[in-house]
């Protein structure tokens, strides 16, 4: 290395000083750090030797819990068709019943209505009177809302 600028042998004489002081710390720091990379070493073999002990475990779990995935899928695929299937029936169920009290109703409703019909027939001032009576009181409650 060529020095720069002006140099005097009391500037060379005092960096050979330090660069001597820098070789003796290195010297002294080597085996140390020789001993840690040792000990890293060690302990990184260590580690390296466990790793395969692990990873079958590992391996061995994942295949057990792989074989069990297809079984618990069919018990659940097979649940949601027994809840589907149960929906339906019950489903189908109530609309049978709707369906029966529904023409029940329209049978009801067709003997009152011939019922009715068969009072007027019979009783024509009379029907006209209750006609008027009821529109009347209608009108009333319909005319107080109103206030």
């Amino acid at each position: 290395m060529t020095p720069i600028g002006n140099t005097n042998t009391t500037g060379t004489a005092n960096r050979t000083d330090v660069h001597n002081t820098i070789d003796k710390a290195a010297d002294k720091v080597q085996p140390a750090a020789d001993k840690a990379a040792t000990a890293a070493h060690s302990a990184v073999d260590k580690v390296a030797e466990k790793v395969p002990a692990a990873a079958e475990k590992v391996h061995s779990t994942v295949e057990k819990l792989a074989e069990k995935v297809p079984a618990s899928t069919e018990r659940l695929v097979g649940k949601a068709h027994e809840t589907v299937d149960k929906v339906t029936e019950k489903a189908g169920a109530v609309s049978e019943t709707l369906s029966r009290k529904a023409a029940d109703l329209n049978v009801a409703y067709g003997r009152l209505a011939e019922t009715g019909r068969s009072y007027v027939r019979n009783s024509p001032g009379t029907s006209v009177l209750v006609a008027l009576a009821a529109g009347y009181a209608v009108s009333k409650l319909l005319g107080s809302r109103r206030h």
